[in-house]
C-alpha cells in the first residue's frame, strides 16, 4: 500500500530543514486537517515547521524544548514510506500538543499510558485504516515502537487495536 500523494526526499544530509522539502503531499491528509483543526490552520502550522536531521539511527520526534522535528538519518533512508507517513502523522499530533502547552514527556505515566502519546496513537491509527492499512501491518508499525510485547499489548488496549486470531 502506498500513501497517495505523500513523498519523502531520502537523499537529504545532515542538517535542518523545512518540514515539507522533506516531506511532501502531507496537505493532502484530511486526517492532519482534523489534528489542526482546519486547512488553513494546518498549512499554516506546516510552512513554519522544521526538522533536523540526525547522524544516528532513532526514528522521528519532537524536540520538547524547541519544537523542532528530527529524525535519524538511517530511519530517514530506510523506513517504509508508509512508517514514515504514519510517524509524520505521530508527530504532528504531538507538535499540536506542543502547541497547546501539554506536557508531552509526563513521566508521571509509562509511555504507552501518556495521553498525549495515546492521542498521538489513536489518530496514526485512525489515518492508517482510513489509507487502508491492514491491522497486521498496523500491529507491525506499533511493534516498532513497543519495548517488549507487555507494552506493546497495553498500547493496543488504550487505542483499540486487536490482535489477529
Amino acid at each position: 500500500m502506498r500513501v497517495r500523494g505523500f513523498h519523502v526526499r531520502r537523499t537529504v544530509g545532515i542538517g535542518e530543514y523545512k518540514l515539507t522539502d522533506v516531506f511532501s503531499g502531507l496537505e493532502l491528509s484530511p486526517s492532519l486537517s482534523d489534528v489542526f483543526g482546519t486547512r488553513v490552520e494546518m498549512s499554516k502550522i506546516l510552512r513554519h515547521l522544521k526538522l533536523k536531521v540526525e547522524p544516528h539511527d532513532s526514528g522521528l520526534w519532537l524536540d520538547r524544548d524547541t519544537g523542532t522535528i528530527c529524525i535519524g538519518a538511517k530511519h530517514l533512508t530506510s523506513a517504509k514510506t508508509d512508517f514514515l507517513y504514519l510517524d509524520v502523522v505521530h508527530v504532528l499530533v504531538h507538535v499540536r500538543q506542543f502547541l497547546e502547552g501539554k506536557e508531552l514527556y509526563d513521566q508521571a505515566f509509562e509511555y504507552v499510558e501518556r495521553p498525549t502519546e495515546v492521542e498521538a496513537y489513536r489518530a496514526t491509527v485512525t489515518e492508517a485504516r482510513r489509507v487502508g492499512m491492514e491491522e497486521d501491518e498496523i500491529l507491525r508499525y506499533l511493534r516498532l515502537d513497543a519495548a517488549d510485547d507487555s507494552e506493546l499489548g497495553k498500547l493496543m488496549e488504550k487505542i483499540g487495536v486487536r490482535a489477529r486470531r
